[in-house]
């Protein structure tokens, strides 16, 4: 509606990176969840199981519901493979990082979805 990108700062009392700016979700997708959160190349440029996990994410990090992110007007953009060191928290010599392939989905919201940032 706004044309705004939602942007999250990690809490202060995670483990890693602490109080961080970064994306508005990440999808952290499950394995035998209903509906399947397991995506295969097969089902590029798709990747339905991406999508409901992102769905699932959106609600349980923002509170956002589902209705307000339909299935349906999430797009795939792309997948990268993605490494990074948490020196922000614990300096040069981190043990602490992330290591992993992030699908990059867009979504335009109709309406400003309600948040609800302690759920």
């Amino acid at each position: 509606r706004h044309n705004e990108l939602l942007l999250t700062q990690r809490a202060s009392t995670k483990l890693t990176f602490r109080s961080v700016w970064t994306n508005t979700c990440c999808s952290h997708p499950l394995k035998d969840m209903i509906p399947n959160e397991v995506d295969t190349n097969e089902e590029y440029p798709n990747f339905p199981g991406i999508k409901h996990a992102a769905i699932r994410k959106l609600r349980h990090e923002l509170g956002i519901l589902p209705q307000d992110v339909p299935f349906d007007d999430f797009h795939f953009l792309t997948r990268f493979h993605y490494w990074a060191a948490d020196t922000v928290s614990y300096g040069e010599e981190t043990p602490w990082g992330e290591h992993e392939i992030d699908y990059i989905l867009f979504i335009k919201c109709d309406k400003e979805p309600t948040l609800n940032i302690n759920s």
